[in-house]
């Protein structure tokens, strides 16, 4: 029943983006110079195209400047990039440009989240809640933030939900710890390891149960680049993500705030290109842009400008497009593992039956660790994460999975020469 609801849903899905992912395979310049290596780690990071390396080339070759900063020429168009860059990440997300800050990646936007809004809003007795099997980048600030605040003499409290055993957040639990107390929700959008995701219904629903002043907050650190990360439809207060999960540089991330909230926001960080003035010894913030409220100093400009040349490359392949193919690959690789001897599954999704995949499978081998197959592969020129996923509960258990995360350039034949490879190694 298994098997061929799944088939079902393959054949249902299988895209047409097919036939074209030889020819994106040619955007990639580490591909094309490594065409044997088989590159399976995507949830880590992305490989780069030229386009993107191309727009930092260019920045160091041809305009390198700072933005904004002088009278000539060059510096005024500099910012006016940046700025370019901001409005086609809003347009991205559906957002206004208004209330998206650049950061230095998604652990910079986290950390932002909790210090920006909780360092100001929270009081004796809120409650955060999360869980601990997200990322630890999605988890620590408010472990942290929580310290912060009792030496100011304030008690925050953080309440850990539960993973349900098949990868999914427990929706049970999660309701019977919600309270009046409860200030702010931190979620995954898409599992890092398990690779399911909490969509826009799921988000909807816990709204229902939230009171009005409990905000959430939103990593979308595997979802962007992969599925469709619409702030409106999400209806979340917060989204923080990196650009080098989807393309662009290292370096570069995004943070998004609600901008009914926005006046909840105070920097913890400030200087020059702050919109701040300092009036009668006082300092007075102008909140009207997240950027002149998050935003100091020199930008990573060629980071922001690899950025926009990463969406740019995205818009051109269609995320609908990416959603389908990944999809297929997905359910491809499930069905290519499934039936090698010993194979035991993360949490996720092969616990589903014809669920929508993200390219995200946890699985391991009895009898075999994890780092050893995974150092096997390596020799094999295979690269997948095994050992330290992040996890917040830092579970041996959990560290023993490897993982395999793919992309819109991997094919086909690269699952099957994974799958054979183990195979191989097993036999």
């Amino acid at each position: 029943m298994h098997d061929q609801a799944t088939t079902t849903c393959m054949e249902a899905s299988r895209p047409g983006v097919l036939s074209k992912v030889s020819q994106l395979r040619e955007n990639f310049p580490a591909i094309k110079k490594y065409p044997k290596t088989i590159f399976f780690d995507n949830s880590s990071t992305t490989q780069k195209p030229y386009q993107v390396i191309e727009a930092m080339h260019s920045f160091y070759e041809n305009s390198c400047a700072n933005s904004n900063r002088a009278a000539y020429a060059l510096a005024n168009k500099l910012h006016h990039q940046v700025e370019e860059t901001r409005n086609h990440v809003a347009k991205f997300l559906n957002a206004k440009p208004s209330d998206i800050a650049f950061t230095s990646g998604a652990t910079d936007s986290l950390n932002l989240v909790a210090n920006s809004w909780g360092l100001v809003n929270l009081r004796d007795g809120d409650q955060i809640m999360l869980c601990l099997d997200d990322h630890q980048s999605a988890i620590l600030p408010w472990f942290n933030l929580q310290s912060q605040l009792q030496r100011l003499g304030k008690n925050i409290e953080i309440v850990p939900f539960s993973m349900h055993y098949r990868g999914m957040y427990d929706r049970d639990d999660i309701r019977a710890k919600i309270s009046t107390k409860t200030r702010l929700v931190a979620m995954s959008h898409i599992h890092h390891l398990y690779g399911l995701e909490w969509d826009q219904k799921d988000l909807a629903d816990l709204r229902k149960h939230l009171s009005k002043d409990a905000l959430l907050s939103l990593d979308a650190s595997q979802s962007i680049g992969h599925a469709m990360v619409d702030a409106q439809a999400l209806n979340v207060d917060f989204i923080s993500f990196s650009g080098h999960k989807m393309f662009a540089a290292n370096g570069v991330g995004i943070l998004w705030v609600n901008p009914d909230i926005r006046t909840t926001i105070w920097p913890i960080r400030i200087g020059s290109k702050s919109s701040t003035k300092i009036i009668e010894n006082r300092i007075h913030i102008d909140k009207s842009s997240l950027a002149g409220l998050l935003e100091c100093g020199t930008l990573n400009l060629p980071a922001i400008f690899s950025l926009k040349a990463a969406l740019e490359f995205v818009d051109s392949i269609d995320m609908i497009n990416i959603e389908e193919y990944l999809s297929h690959l997905t359910h491809l690789l499930y069905q290519k593992l499934k039936d090698i001897p010993g194979i035991e599954f993360a949490p996720g999704f092969a616990s589903y039956d014809c669920a929508k995949g993200f390219g995200i499978i946890g699985f391991r081998i009895a009898n075999v660790t994890s780092n050893d197959l995974a150092q096997y592969l390596d020799q094999q020129q295979i690269f997948v994460r095994s050992g330290d996923y992040c996890l917040g509960s830092k579970s041996s258990e959990d560290a023993d999975y490897i993982r395999i995360s793919l992309h819109i350039y991997n094919t086909e034949e690269e699952i099957d020469c994974f799958t054979q490879t183990i195979e191989t190694a097993l036999a």
